[in-house]
């Protein structure tokens, strides 16, 4: 199946104050139509700014380097005017804080007419009537009421919903969803990934779904990537990444889920130390000072991405290479 977005080699540099910070370094990976794509990785791993470099939404001073191949063109090539025409109308995101995201003095309903009319010319009347038809799609009770509300009026999970209600407005090819769970509880969580799961099936939707945790990844992600330090440390279906990882750093985050079925006293399993911080990423293997299979050459050589059985990965160890 052709991709729907080739990423080759993306590299993100923003200016700091001892001179630039590589914050993003060679990300290589491919989206297919129809499917949810994972992006994974702690805090401070590159995976929020590779996503918005696609859509030209880096801080001044931000250098891009790479290609981003959608629908036959180049992202990183494209003007500022002909980004605008692709934001929304053919690539939306949903940001990890809907309260911030939407604006707290619009309604409702204005909020989600206005790049209608913009992107797709329609009448103010026909943007309010597909605005309630989109609020009844993601499940708000009482659409037609929720368009004079104003998004303070709504709880943590139903301004989600409306967040993802914006996105979908222009009828876009892919959504891009940047920890949309974040700070829900677990119930909430399950229901917007089962709503974007439904979107995806019904409208044909390609989803680049981005999250810390690899357990939200493990119901609806087709693909997965996870990042460490702006580098993709490991990249397959999520079937094998999941159950059985190749890179330390993958089954680390893997084993700090905490699991239903263990008793409350058993203890949870953190990654020890923390994540390197911009522009200080350690020589060789960035995961090294973190990592229990570290090997001499982890502390000099950057590992590169290998190909085995169909998997990609960046560790030269492989400890759980022969693991059932």
């Amino acid at each position: 199946m052709a991709a729907l977005l080739t990423v080759e080699n993306l590299s993100v540099t923003l200016p700091g104050p001892e001179g630039p910070l590589t914050i993003v370094d060679g990300v290589t990976y491919s989206v297919e139509p129809g499917t949810v794509f994972g992006v994974a990785g702690e805090s401070g791993s590159g995976k929020t700014i590779s996503a918005l470099a696609l859509l030209g939404l880096l801080p001044l001073g931000a250098t891009v380097e790479g290609k981003a191949l959608y629908d036959g063109r180049n992202l990183l090539a494209l003007s500022k005017r002909e980004l605008r025409d692709v934001r929304g109308r053919e690539i939306a995101m949903v940001f990890q804080d809907p309260l911030t995201a939407l604006h707290p003095m619009m309604s409702i309903g204005r909020q989600l007419s206005e790049h209608m009319r913009r992107h797709l010319g329609l009448s103010r009347q026909a943007a309010r009537r597909r605005a309630g038809d989109l609020l009844g799609d993601v499940r708000i009770p009482d659409p037609a009421g929720a368009l004079n509300a104003f998004p303070h009026q709504f709880s943590g999970g139903m301004r989600q919903r409306i967040a993802i209600a914006m996105a979908l407005a222009c009828e876009p090819k892919l959504l891009i969803a940047d920890e949309p769970t974040t700070a829900l509880d677990v119930t909430v969580q399950a229901g917007i990934l089962r709503l974007l799961d439904d979107l995806r099936e019904r409208m044909g939707l390609s989803v680049i779904l981005i999250t810390h945790d690899l357990g939200v990844m493990s119901s609806i992600a087709k693909t997965i990537t996870v990042f460490y330090a702006g580098r993709v440390v490991e990249y397959g279906a999520s079937s094998g990444v999941l159950r059985r990882p190749r890179h330390p750093y993958t089954r680390a985050l893997l084993a700090a889920l905490p699991h239903p079925e263990t008793t409350g006293t058993a203890p949870l399993v953190s990654i020890p130390g923390s994540p390197p911080a911009a522009g200080r990423f350690p020589s060789g293997c960035s995961f090294h000072p973190r990592c229990a299979y570290a090997i001499e050459s982890c502390t000099t050589d950057e590992p590169p991405l290998v190909e085995r059985d169909g998997r990609r990965f960046a560790c030269p160890v492989d400890p759980f290479r022969d693991a059932a």
